[in-house]
């Protein structure tokens, strides 16, 4: 792939906040059509007309198969083709495994872990019209540490980077690179959404007790237009040199 991106499809999921968002965007402006995939039709609309004429929103929920065919039904009709998938999408719950409601379980699993696999499933076709692409699936250092309260998210991150790791294999054959980005905290994002009343305070002193925020750059944030810059540079890299994991976090 050549230094930029321009004339280039990508499709984003979880693209209408945060990481997603601010990705896409800068996709955009180097000249790539955006394929925005999120849940939030009010949202994504708000992210398409702020990243401009580039950005196509296809309202898509990624934990459900039916959902994700159906959007990448509508890009195979308008494009042909794709050349980047990036699986930002994520969500999580801060709870003790006891405490997991049925509904907790059930969208961590879809959106974390299902989501990214239907999404590659039905990407595959469209990356192979291209000659090849890439696919860059979203992880969190949660994977490297336990953190407390946050064993879902932990186990659906974790089964992400065995996927991400088996779908290198099995796809470069095809030409189609896959990589690994584990993320540090960042800070401009909707995950706060996830948390319920009282889980935040709940968690904050269990976590600073347990040392995880301190051992893990907790304390300090990234932001997600510099996310954005580092997928960029993963995706402009030359063909013939593969990213297997790429690790960012904050300094300190």
């Amino acid at each position: 792939m050549p230094d930029t991106l321009k004339d280039k499809v990508v499709v984003v999921s979880g693209a209408s906040t945060g990481i997603g968002r601010a990705s896409a965007q800068r996709f955009a402006a180097e000249g790539a059509t955006v394929i925005l995939l999120a849940r939030r039709k009010d949202r994504l609309d708000e992210a398409a007309q702020e990243i401009g004429p580039s950005a196509v929103p296809i309202p898509t929920d990624v934990g459900l198969s039916g959902s994700v065919r159906s959007a990448f039904s509508q890009i195979a009709s308008r494009f042909g083709r794709i050349d980047v998938l990036v699986n930002s999408a994520g969500v999580t719950r801060i709870r003790l495994i006891e405490e997991a409601s049925d509904e907790d379980i059930a969208v961590s699993l879809n959106t974390n872990l299902l989501g990214p696999i239907y999404t590659t499933r039905a990407a595959i076709p469209l990356l192979r019209a291209s000659g090849g692409g890439d696919i860059i699936n979203i992880s969190s250092e949660i994977t490297l540490d336990h953190m407390p309260l946050m064993t879902l998210y932990m186990t659906t991150k974790r089964g992400l980077n065995g996927f991400t790791q088996a779908m290198g294999r099995e796809l470069r054959g095809d030409s189609i690179r896959v990589t690994l980005v584990i993320l540090g905290a960042v800070g401009d994002t909707a995950f706060a959404d996830n948390f319920g009343p009282g889980d935040l305070e709940r968690a904050w002193p269990i976590w600073e007790a347990d040392g995880y925020l301190s051992r893990m750059s907790g304390h300090q944030l990234l932001a997600s237009a510099d996310v954005g810059d580092v997928l960029h540079y993963v995706l402009t890299r030359p063909p013939e040199m593969t990213l297997d994991v790429v690790h960012v976090r904050p300094a300190g």
